[in-house]
């Protein structure tokens, strides 16, 4: 029997349901006659019984197939064939992982929901792209998948890579991606970023901090771009000039931000707070080097990120707050529009992100508190 197709957005039921009506309608399984036994079945393929079990079952509500207990599953021999159904059309997800890999990216986890749920609203299925070498090939394999609809290209900064995927025919949006320079090309949905963290850098000048710190990725996206603007302009706009000693560029992890800090704090470089503009997980490095070093948040060292993907933190985590399922709903729409009125101007949509006071702030200490170190 025919393999199915790993690669294709339809679940294996449904590959399989169309794959026995094929065979029923050319005459390999004539009237009355028994299908192979979902365990056979399930072998030969490479699926689990449940899968099989499953298209058996619909096709037995549908009418082609009836189930006699003890005996199997047969073809009806009153069955009249039906119209072959439209294969149903998805939307394509082109991003740096998989489906398989989002358990480490709450971020990304969280902003695909977004987008499973609108899509699902619509009637479309979903169909993941992983970016990979050489993008030359992966943009020809999606030029020729005519059942994607449309694309959303998920956190992609490369300008080279975006510049292909333009060329693509599918409508597509970019979501939380950085568009390529020049005139635009591509719908968009993406944060700014700016007046909420400007608001969470004044609120610790505030508290009366004047040396502030900032955590942010050693690379040059606009959302890095975007994030330092603010913490400088927060700085001018109280009679401050931001000192760039203070911007740290550090890999985008907790990890990095853990082994930074702490070696400013041994070193006595570290400023009374620290802002973390690559995500909450640089705030928890940041929090978990400050104690490690006999230090205490927010008493000694106060802390700032970026995103509310944090569910717990002791003290629970100021943060700058971002729209992350409301980005991946947002694209499905965008996309749905794009259909209805394919000549239409591009759309260009930049969702505010709020700035959350918490536990993780306080005025300064007086003095500096000493390091374990």
């Amino acid at each position: 029997m025919k393999t199915l197709d790993p690669h294709s957005p339809a679940p294996f039921y449904e590959q399989l349901k169309e794959l026995l009506r094929s065979r029923i309608a050319k005459g390999e399984f004539k009237p009355e006659t028994a299908l192979p036994d979902e365990r056979s079945l399930a072998a030969e393929l490479g699926l689990s019984r449940m899968t099989v079990r499953r298209a058996f079952v619909e096709l037995s509500r549908e009418g082609l197939l009836k189930r006699v207990r003890g005996r199997g599953t047969f073809v009806r021999g009153s069955f009249a064939p039906r119209p072959r159904r439209r294969a149903r059309e998805a939307l394509g997800i082109v991003a740096s992982f998989d489906r398989f890999a989002l358990g480490n990216e709450m971020f990304y986890h969280r902003l695909i929901s977004g987008i499973q749920q609108a899509s699902e609203k619509a009637g479309l299925l979903l169909a993941c792209r992983r970016i990979e070498e050489p993008h030359e090939a992966l943009v020809s394999a999606l030029r020729r998948d005519k059942a994607l609809k449309g694309l959303l290209i998920v956190g992609v900064t490369d300008p080279v890579f975006l510049n292909l995927l333009a060329a693509l025919p599918q409508p597509s949006v970019l979501v939380d991606s950085c568009p390529p320079p020049g005139d635009p090309v591509f719908n968009e949905v993406n944060h700014d970023g700016r007046p909420a963290v400007r608001a969470a850098v004044e609120e610790l000048i505030r508290l009366g901090h004047t040396d502030i710190g900032i955590l942010i990725s050693t690379g040059t996206s606009c959302f890095t771009a975007q994030r330092l603007e603010a913490w400088e302009a927060a700085h001018r706009a109280h009679g401050l000039e931001p000192d760039p000693a203070r911007v740290h560029r550090i890999i985008p992890c907790g990890s990095s931000a853990y082994a930074t800090v702490r070696k400013l704090i041994q070193e006595g470089r570290a400023p009374t707070a620290f802002f973390c503009g690559a995500g909450d997980e640089l705030a928890l490095g940041a929090m978990a080097a400050a104690h490690d070093e006999g230090w205490r948040v927010p008493r000694d060292l106060s802390v700032v990120g970026m995103g509310d993907v944090v569910a717990f933190s002791s003290p629970w985590l100021s943060t700058v707050r971002m729209p992350i399922e409301q980005l991946g709903a947002t694209g499905v729409q965008v996309l749905l529009d794009r259909f209805k009125a394919p000549t239409a101007p591009l759309t260009r949509i930049m969702l505010p992100c709020e700035w959350i006071a918490r536990a993780s702030c306080a005025c300064p200490r007086a003095s500096t508190p000493p390091s374990h170190a």
